[in-house]
């Protein structure tokens, strides 16, 4: 049987959202985010990861999720990680510990990767490769930095 991912259902919209997540194959379905036992649940050592939705309200429905894990730093304390993929890149935006995952700190990064979403899309980066400030084109940095040798050391054969 294949495993479900616990998906957080964002009921309501707007200024005071309500959420819950549904929790397949479990006894309790669904347990309301910021309640008592939403703080217990992300405390268990079974729980590893989840999905929250990524809203466009411009367009009125779901983008996609954002998964949300528990990492283990080496120091064996665990925190919590955002990652959503935009194009190609998978970016990951850190959450903090459990008692920082609260309905609007979850919005804000699910927001966040709608922006990062959308700059995407409208800077036609969508399926190309990211540049990296002072970077020409699609150019790898080591071909450039080969080629700025190349002007420099004609530039200094010209003047000397």
């Amino acid at each position: 049987m294949a495993h479900k991912t616990p998906t957080v259902w964002v009921m309501s919209w707007g200024t005071a959202p309500q959420a819950e997540i549904q929790l397949p194959e479990q006894s309790e379905r669904s347990i309301r985010l910021e309640s008592e036992a939403w703080w217990a649940w992300l405390e268990l050592p079974s729980t590893r990861s989840f999905a929250y939705p990524i809203y466009d309200s411009q367009v009125g429905y779901i983008r996609g999720f954002m998964t949300v894990r528990k990492e283990r730093r080496a120091r064996g304390s665990e925190y919590w990680v955002a990652y959503r993929r935009t194009g190609k890149r998978l970016r990951k935006i850190y959450l903090g510990r459990v008692t920082q995952l609260t309905q609007q700190q979850l919005a804000a990064i699910a927001e966040h990767f709608l922006a990062m979403d959308v700059a995407a899309v409208r800077g036609g980066m969508e399926g190309q490769k990211e540049v990296m400030p002072g970077q020409i084109g699609g150019v790898s940095l080591e071909r450039e930095a080969m080629m700025r040798r190349v002007k420099w050391s004609h530039r200094t054969v010209q003047l000397g």
